[in-house]
C-alpha cells in the first residue's frame, strides 16, 4: 500500500512540474513535436500538446459532428491544412496532407494518387 501510495505521488509531482511548462510565444502559441507556430498544423486538437502551448486555450477545440450536404461548388469546400482557418463552417473538408492531394473539381471532390 504505501508502494503504489508513493508511486501516485511520484506521478502526480512529474505531472504538475511537466503540465503548464511553456514553450511557445503568445505569437506561436501552439506547441507540436519541438516546435511552435500559430497556423492548423500545429493547433488543431489531437496535434497540439496544450501543457507545453503558450496557455489552456492556445489549441484549438475538437468542433464535434454535425449533419451537412456539400455540394463542392467551390474550391473552399476543400482547404489545405496551411489555409486552415478552424471553422469547419467556412471549409467542409480539410487536406492534412503536403502536397494537398485533394481539389474541387466539376461538382466532385477530386483525390490524387501519386
Amino acid at each position: 500500500m504505501k508502494l503504489t501510495s508513493a508511486l501516485a505521488a511520484a506521478a502526480l509531482a512529474l505531472t504538475s512540474t511537466a503540465f503548464g511548462q511553456s514553450t511557445c510565444s503568445q505569437y506561436s502559441p501552439c506547441y507540436r513535436e519541438g516546435y511552435c507556430d500559430s497556423d492548423a498544423m500545429f493547433c488543431l486538437w489531437d496535434l497540439c500538446d496544450p501543457a507545453k502551448s503558450y496557455n489552456a486555450t492556445s489549441c484549438w477545440q475538437p468542433e464535434g459532428c454535425t449533419s451537412k450536404t456539400v455540394g463542392f461548388d467551390s474550391s473552399a469546400d476543400v482547404v489545405a491544412i496551411r489555409s486552415y482557418a478552424g471553422s469547419p463552417q467556412t471549409n467542409a473538408f480539410l487536406s492534412v496532407f503536403e502536397p494537398n492531394n485533394a481539389l474541387v473539381a466539376g461538382g466532385n471532390m477530386v483525390l490524387q494518387m501519386t
